[in-house]
């Protein structure tokens, strides 16, 4: 499993090509951040994958991924709703989204992978499995809100959603069987990690390689039903 180790990497790599493409730096300077640091986190790996620094490299770059995940998702977030200042309450739901996904993580703390003895590296874990719990209520929101809010499928915002919430999906089930079965699960959750991200990166790359869909004119989402049925009441009275 060697050389498919690195297949994330080629992909990330022509990712980050085709945000620059894009300029993305300019309308999504987070996730264009992270696909960055993705970049250089593994290419420090493998020059460190034989030497005591990877264990260092490891986990500072975790942590850097945690961080960057959780800035990601507040960009999509207010990339999404910001312009939908009519709902009031969306402008708390990213606070109450990271609420339920510290207190899932918190709830499930038990599960932690075997092997963690340095309190860092818990936090660390702790942390990551928040902000994938945070990316997979995120996407779902996003995919329960789209027809209620009348916005737009083909968005950026919402392929980097779905990127993540396959991504983190399938890392937060993999994890939760590598807590239960420990080392003798190591071969199929790397297998798993490795599949599910090149996914991610894969659906990144779809997104951004086409020009992005427009999203609604105004700071107001698409009419609802009981709106078009008021206004064609209205122009009906002003024809007559």
């Amino acid at each position: 499993m060697k050389l498919t180790e690195y297949i994330p990497l080629v992909l990330l790599s022509v990712l980050l090509a085709v945000l620059l493409r894009r300029h993305a730096w300019r309308s999504f300077p987070w996730f264009f951040a992270y696909a960055a640091f993705a970049v250089g986190a593994d290419v420090a790996r493998f020059i460190t994958r034989n030497g005591h620094a990877y264990f260092w490299t490891y986990w500072m770059t975790e942590a850097g991924y945690a961080l960057l995940g959780i800035a990601v998702m507040y960009e999509v977030s207010r990339r999404t709703f910001g312009n939908l200042g009519r709902w009031w309450w969306l402008r708390v739901l990213f606070p109450i989204l990271i609420l339920v996904s510290v207190a899932i993580t918190l709830g499930r703390g038990t599960g932690l992978p075997v092997g963690l003895y340095n309190r860092t590296m818990v936090a660390i874990v702790f942390t990551e499995i928040a902000v994938r719990f945070l990316q997979v209520l995120i996407f779902a929101t996003l995919v329960t809100l789209v027809p209620v809010l009348g916005l737009r499928w083909r968005q950026y915002a919402f392929g980097i959603a779905a990127g993540f919430g396959v991504y983190s999906t399938t890392a937060l089930l993999a994890t939760t069987r590598f807590s239960v079965f420990g080392t003798s699960y190591a071969l199929s959750w790397g297998w798993a990690m490795i599949v599910s991200y090149s996914c991610a990166v894969l659906i990144w790359l779809s997104f951004f390689s086409a020009t992005e869909q427009a999203a609604p004119p105004g700071k107001t989402p698409a009419l609802s039903f009981q709106e078009l049925k008021l206004y064609r009441k209205l122009l009906r009275r002003i024809n007559r």
